[in-house]
Formats: C-alpha cells, sequence, structure tokens
C-alpha cells in the first residue's frame, strides 16, 4: 500500500486517471463539476480498489472527492 493520507491518495487517482492536473479538488468538489461522468468515476472507483486493496460496492456511486474518501476510509477501518 501506498504512503500519504486517503484524501491525497484519492486525488493522485483522480488526476492520473482523468486528466484533473489543473483543477483543484477539495473534499466538497462535486466529481461531474470537474468533468467526470460516470464512466470515469467506475474507473477511478476500480483503481481506488487496486490502490487500497479493498472491494467497493459496484452500486456505490460517490459524488464527492469528500464521499470518496468516506467511503474509502469506511472500508479501510472494516480490514
Amino acid at each position: 500500500m501506498a504512503e500519504g493520507n486517503t484524501f491525497d491518495r484519492i486525488v493522485a487517482i483522480l488526476r492520473e486517471q482523468d486528466g484533473l492536473e489543473g483543477v483543484e479538488l477539495t473534499p466538497e468538489t462535486r466529481l461531474a463539476d470537474v468533468g467526470l461522468d460516470s464512466l470515469a468515476t467506475v474507473e477511478a472507483v476500480m483503481a481506488c480498489e487496486d490502490e487500497f486493496d479493498i472491494e467497493i460496492d459496484a452500486e456505490s456511486n460517490p459524488q464527492t472527492v469528500g464521499e470518496f474518501i468516506t467511503l474509502v476510509d469506511g472500508l479501510l477501518a472494516e480490514k
């Protein structure tokens, strides 16, 4: 597992997956507002599963970066 907190790691995944290098991402950032459609969100979820060695429910659909963090942290706490 890579070093760094959940926020930093998820932001890095979103930037890598979706070319958001110049976009400021905060926990309040809505994924749709920065151009992430449902397919891009699914790809980011899959990348997070690999990064954090977790399994995210296929029905999960985080709308903001903060929801993504809460989802991942919750699953990590269950490990």
